[in-house]
């Protein structure tokens, strides 16, 4: 009883001994880089606190793991766990208290203090990032080349570019990736297009790659063959770059070389047709930031669809090109004025201004034909032809005629029955319904409809499609069908 008692008190003795807890934490952090740290608690009953935040930055748990050690035939339970926060400013880790085995232990206050990042100096490997101008203008194109050498005698097992920062910058990966050997260094070089979008001393911050290094270190059973392969992660800084940015002239905010023209499809309509205009914008330079035009038309409705911006790198310069289609409906003639395009030549250093054709659009009134009344004349009334019968009759004659009239009587109700159908359905089609069912063309269906623009907001969604070309006419006729009966029903409401 008295050895059971003794092992108690020798058990809980080493438990309160080694009963510990120790945090790794750096002192200083990089910025724009994640910060680690790890706790290690010892012990048999290990409680961790509660670690969310640390000086306002939300704190993760990325990994937990268990570890049993043996010392001196005593067996001790270590918990382990690994957090993760990102800092921007210097930040002090507060003291946290854990309980073990029933005592409460606690950790020390740690200062971390942020750096700045500067160029690596390593004898293997090296890495720049270089400006093809360090002065530009708001939306003007430059380029930024990567280029990073190391050892060709390295066993580089993965390279990655981490935490590329182009902050107030627009930026295109061009396709003109490289690797050359020079001399005893393996070189990879790689280009963005870049764009600066406001005015300023920009700074593009260092890259980071991050270098895999397998190291090949033979261990006792080097001799049977067995290597034994560690992975070392090397992180190699670039330098930073200092762009300088100044502001376009005002008023002003394409920069480049640019064309613009515009076309009709036709000159001379009748009133209530419709016309197709197109604007187009095409060069080198920001085509993005172009202001979307609008038309402003008087005695005219407009209908605009969405502009396309389509854009690719052509010998290494951003091309694009912008177009836009408007569907218009003239009451009367009217003057589509010319479109002016403002931008700054990065060449010359001017502002250039070119415009588009102007247009004058003939419209023909249409006259609404008068139904005349007819009345009888003289000679119609000379021509009149008067018809004798003469009438003969037998039994046999009259049995047939009788069954004959009951026959057509028969017809003639069905008939009657059907024409009765056919006016209660023509009564509930208005007169507008009837002729879009049964127009034929795109053309003559928005004629009938011009009456109609700027009624209903789906209604003039539906007219404007007609102006795309892989519409299906049917199945707009019927849904513009559908809205003009709502908007007669509304009517006859009021």
């Amino acid at each position: 009883m008295k050895l059971i008692k003794a092992f108690f008190i020798i058990l809980l003795f080493f438990n309160i001994l080694f009963a510990d807890v120790k945090i790794n934490a750096p002192t200083t952090f990089t910025e724009n880089e994640p910060y680690i740290f790890t706790i290690k608690a010892t012990g048999s009953d290990v409680t961790f606190p509660k670690i969310e935040n640390i000086s306002k930055e939300k704190v993760q748990t990325i990994s937990t793991s268990k570890s049993i050690n043996i010392v001196n035939s005593s067996m001790t339970r270590s918990l382990i766990r690994k957090y993760r926060l990102f800092p921007k400013e210097d930040f002090t880790i507060p003291s946290f208290t854990f309980e073990i085995d029933g005592k409460k232990e606690k950790t020390n206050q740690i200062v971390v203090k942020k750096q700045k990042v500067s160029k690596s100096n390593f004898s293997y490997a090296d890495f720049q990032i270089i400006a093809s101008k360090k002065d530009v203008y708001v939306g003007e194109a430059f380029k930024v080349k990567l280029k990073f050498k190391y050892l060709s005698s390295l066993n580089i097992n993965n390279l990655s570019i981490s935490n590329a920062n182009f902050k107030d910058f627009w930026f295109k990966q061009l396709k003109d990736e490289k690797q050359y050997q020079d001399g005893d260094y393996t070189v990879n070089e790689l280009t963005y297009l870049m764009f600066a979008q406001k005015e300023g001393e920009l700074k593009i911050e260092p890259f980071r790659i991050d270098m895999s290094i397998i190291n090949q270190s033979s261990d006792p059973f080097a001799n049977f063959g067995f290597i034994q392969q560690n992975a070392q992660i090397k992180k190699v800084y670039s330098n930073a770059l200092s762009i300088n940015t100044k502001a376009l002239p005002s008023n002003v905010n394409l920069i480049g070389n640019f064309n613009i023209k515009s076309t009709v499809d036709k000159t001379t309509i009748n009133q209530g047709d419709s016309i197709t205009y197109k604007i187009k914008i095409d060069g080198y330079g920001n085509i993005d930031d172009i202001k979307d035009i609008k038309l402003d038309i008087k005695n005219a409705q407009v209908f605009e669809n969405k502009p396309k911006i389509n854009t690719k790198v052509i010998d290494s310069k951003y091309y694009g090109e912008y177009e836009k289609t408007f569907s218009i409906v003239p009451l009367n003639s009217i003057n589509i004025g010319a479109i002016k395009l403002r931008y700054f030549d990065n060449k010359t250093k001017n502002i250039i201004t070119k415009q588009s054709d102007s247009f004058f659009i003939k419209v023909n009134e249409v006259k609404k034909e008068q139904k005349k009344l007819y009345l009888p004349t003289k000679l119609d009334e000379e021509k009149k032809v008067v018809i004798k019968e003469v009438k003969t009759s037998s039994i046999k004659q009259n049995i047939f005629f009788f069954f004959l009239g009951i026959v057509f009587s028969f017809i003639a109700i069905y008939i009657y029955k059907l024409i009765l159908k056919n006016r209660e359905n023509s009564k509930k089609d208005s007169n507008i319904v009837t002729r879009i069912k049964k127009s034929k063309t795109k053309a003559e269906l928005i004629k009938i409809l011009a009456a109609y623009i700027k009624k209903d907001n789906e209604l003039d969604k539906l007219i404007f499609k007609l102006e795309d070309v892989n519409i299906n006419i049917k199945t707009v006729k019927k849904d513009i069908i559908n809205i003009i009966k709502q908007m007669e029903k509304q009517k006859g409401k009021k």
